[in-house]
């Protein structure tokens, strides 16, 4: 218990339930994160530097998840969010002419918005947040640049598209839904970094960003 934070443990003593939720979401993050680690060509410094901040943001993520009021369903057990899937990817409604005209009138820096990745036939969504914003075109934090259609401006290996935050939309990229052609497959799993954005979605306005603080 001595690595809980004091508030935390006052909170969670009250609790018991929450606090086995606490365990087991901690523990499926360090599963998951160590073995991506094994998976990464990282320096013996890099890695060191990972591994010596895994704690703070796996405990960071852990409590955020479980003081969530969202529409999406807890699995604690697997460190994932559940909600029922769509049988077709609720992108294939927006139009590039739609997008483009919720992204001027919406787009601000930290807004959380979903990218849509194909690769050989698979579609899904992976959250990412604005960090610049140009006259035609935003600067995502991890997928790079795009213009207001939603098109890349990068050289992807896989098809990206950038999409208006509509609920349906950010429900499957919290949850991991994935479509091959129109049939639905199983869900993937989000890293941490993901996880840590579905914290901060503002689900009553969905247009609106929240203040990141992690």
């Amino acid at each position: 218990m001595a690595d809980f934070p004091m508030l935390q443990q006052q909170d969670f003593a009250s609790n018991s339930e929450r606090l086995l939720d606490y365990a087991q979401l901690c523990n499926v993050f360090y599963e998951r994160e160590l073995k991506l680690l094994a998976q990464c060509e990282l320096s013996p410094t890099q890695l060191a530097k990972k591994l010596t901040s895994l704690p703070f943001y796996i405990k960071r993520a852990a409590e955020a998840v479980l003081s969530l009021e969202n529409p999406l369903t807890l699995d604690a057990q697997n460190g994932t969010w559940s909600a029922k899937q769509k049988r077709k990817s609720p992108a294939d409604k927006i139009s590039p002419s739609t997008n483009q005209t919720w992204l001027q009138k919406n787009a601000k820096i930290g807004l959380i918005l979903p990218v849509a990745v194909k690769d050989i036939g698979q579609v899904h969504y992976r959250l990412d947040c604005i960090d610049v914003i140009e006259a035609d075109k935003v600067r995502l934090n991890e997928h790079g640049w795009f213009n207001f259609l939603g098109e890349s401006l990068e050289s992807n290996s896989v098809e990206k598209k950038l999409l208006k935050a509509s609920k349906e939309i950010m429900v499957s990229a919290c949850c991991g839904h994935q479509w091959i052609g129109n049939d639905i497959t199983f869900p993937r799993t989000l890293s941490l970094r993901e996880l840590l954005l579905t914290t901060v979605v503002n689900w009553p306005n969905l247009s609106k960003p929240m203040q990141l603080t992690h």
